[in-house]
């Protein structure tokens, strides 16, 4: 995990940092999901571009079963944008960056 993806999986950061003021997407990963690995070079550079909109952070699905639970993450890699603690969309699977900046020019706030 780099410097730009903060980590999610205990709970009291999770929601400390999806009930800020900032928009965040959340990638509930694991560490074994190849698919999750891939898509975090696109998120990267997304985040970048949307510098000073949007956030990145990171849930191991298999250190909190819970979270993944609360938000019904059924499969890996789930992105999921928050504003406020609100859940804004998701997205399922792989991502390219093109992907990824479409979803946030249509649903960031």
């Amino acid at each position: 995990m780099t410097s730009l993806i903060t980590d999610l999986t205990e709970t009291v950061v999770f929601d400390l940092k999806v009930n800020s003021e900032a928009a965040v997407i959340v990638k509930f990963q694991s560490e074994s999901c190849v698919i999750c690995k891939k898509i975090e070079p696109f998120l990267l550079a997304v985040a970048k571009q949307f510098s000073g909109q949007v956030d990145l952070g990171d849930v191991d699905v298999g250190k909190n079963e819970k979270l993944a639970s609360r938000y019904q993450v059924r499969g890996l890699p789930t992105l999921i944008l928050f504003n406020r603690g609100q859940e804004i969309s998701r997205r399922y699977g792989f991502q390219t960056g093109g992907m990824l900046r479409d979803w946030l020019r249509q649903d960031l706030p």
